[in-house]
């Protein structure tokens, strides 16, 4: 059905966004709006949020909402995702009222930068055309480089340089392959190429490289190993809110990948487009895993966290089966929400105390009460305990891994479930000691007593550590956004 609301979804953080920078070149304006900073971002997410709540019922009875003229397009493939990506966006504005305390950018210019990258988070989730989502995909580059020089933090400037070079080689790979689609096919509608890919599928070999640019081009954009080099310096960096904002990251691109990679996995007569996914999904879980353990830094440790996360989103994807895109939009869309509540929550212990080495904390669950009990339910659903929400995504991706394989052979199976369980455990171990590290443990002296942690900087989080009990409790809640691609 045709309909204006998924280019408004892009349209209202744009216009906002614009607003705000349209009070920079005027003296007058610029006093006027650093009353209102705060205020407006929220305006501009909120805004947002319920233009996408708004077309969620519509998704829910069957329909399809598109804007034809820019390959827009709103249906229950991407209705969860970009959910997600609204409330993530909603609830790190409301913590950014106490947490951004001011940076290199001026506030109108920061405001810019945050609701164009809620634009790019939309814009690669909503649009179907190759050139739309390379043109978003170097936007969100660009944008994630300024928010993370944003930050004061002496670490800022050299991560940004690296995220900066890994990331502008990748998108040479993603323009080769968008390049080579569109001359060989003459067509750069995602939804028209699953139909078949013309001339390019007749040559097996060129099939699997342009799937291989787009792995790499967006792998590098996501940070998976091995080309994760710039993730564990970005999240030191920058700052809380910041990080907060680039938990939607992961659910644009990992989607978007899905997006891109799809035609290419029916047009090749072989495996060999799920055995790339699952190598470089592999290669990240057990990474992942094993770095964030020996981590005494909390912000590496959570990076090296995400590394790990994208690789089990990568490997529900690479099964190309309804209940393995099922299993793996729940495991995108709950982990980037847990992940946005563990880092906000990790954010005020490190603005409150001015330190990320958990060696140098312990005893805070006397002075953080909220923020203790708030970490410790969305680490958990992050380690998947249950009945929290991760649990419910890890039993889903376990059950989308058993319908592939069980197939072919009950032995691999056994051994495939068993390695996911294993590493699974580590991370719990190694989030859960992080919780008796940071808010148990000894009270060190040395510390300074922090005044009570405002509102704005305990609520949002709270709110995801609701969901994350709602929903494990009601996966129904998320799973009815979710339709089969």
């Amino acid at each position: 059905m045709y309909s204006l609301l998924p280019l408004l979804c892009l349209v209202a953080p744009t216009f906002v966004a614009v607003l705000c920078l349209f009070t920079l070149p005027f003296d007058f304006l610029e006093s006027f709006y650093s009353r209102i900073e705060k205020e407006s971002l929220i305006l501009g997410t909120g805004l947002t949020l319920v233009i996408v709540m708004a077309m969620v019922p519509d998704a829910l009875a069957g329909m399809v909402l598109e804007t034809p003229l820019l390959a827009l397009r709103f249906d229950l493939t991407n209705a969860a995702g970009l959910l997600g990506v609204a409330v993530i966006f909603f609830l790190t504005s409301i913590y950014n009222i106490k947490s951004e305390t001011g940076g290199r950018l001026k506030p109108s210019m920061y405001n810019f930068f945050v609701l164009l990258f809620q634009v790019c988070m939309l814009g690669l989730l909503l649009s179907f055309d190759l050139f739309y989502i390379f043109v978003f995909v170097e936007l969100t580059i660009g944008v994630s480089i300024v928010l993370v020089a944003h930050s004061r933090n002496r670490l800022a400037s050299e991560s940004s340089y690296k995220y900066l070079i890994i990331t502008a080689i990748s998108a040479l790979f993603v323009l080769f392959a968008v390049l080579v689609v569109y001359v060989l096919t003459g067509n750069s509608n995602l939804l028209a190429l699953e139909g078949g890919l013309g001339v390019i599928q007749e040559n097996p070999q060129l099939v699997a490289l342009l799937a291989a640019c787009f792995i790499i081009g967006l792998g590098a954009d996501i940070g998976l190993v091995p080309f994760h080099g710039w993730v564990p310096d970005v999240f030191p960096a920058s700052t809380p809110a910041v990080n907060g904002f680039f938990c939607a990251e992961p659910i644009a691109f990992i989607l978007a990948l899905y997006k891109l990679v799809k035609p290419f996995h029916h047009a090749l007569d072989s495996n060999l487009i799920m055995v790339m996914y699952l190598g470089v999904g592999a290669a990240s879980i057990l990474f992942g895993a094993l770095m964030a353990f020996s981590q005494r830094d909390f912000m590496r440790m959570m990076a090296y966290t995400s590394i790990e996360g994208f690789g089990h989103m990568l490997l529900a994807l690479s099964l190309f089966t309804p209940l393995g895109f099922v299993a793996g939009t729940v495991y995108i869309v709950n982990g980037a929400l847990m992940k946005m509540g563990v880092l906000l929550c990790l954010g005020s212990v490190s603005i409150m105390y001015g330190t990320n080495d958990m060696d140098a904390l312990g005893g805070l669950v006397r002075r953080m009460r909220k923020v203790a009990l708030i970490y410790v339910v969305c680490v958990l659903s992050v380690a998947g305990v249950p009945p929290l929400s991760g649990f419910y995504s890890k039993w889903l991706l376990l059950s989308a891994v058993n319908e592939y394989l069980l197939p072919h052979g009950t032995m691999v199976t056994v051994l495939v479930l068993g390695a996911f369980v294993s590493v699974s455990m580590v991370s719990a171990v190694y989030l859960i000691r992080s919780f008796q590290w940071i808010f148990l443990g000894r009270d060190r002296d040395e510390q300074k007593i922090v005044s009570r942690v405002p509102w704005a900087m305990w609520l949002p989080p709270a709110l995801v550590a609701l969901l994350a009990v709602l929903i494990g409790l009601q996966p129904w809640l998320l799973l009815n956004l979710i339709g089969v691609s």
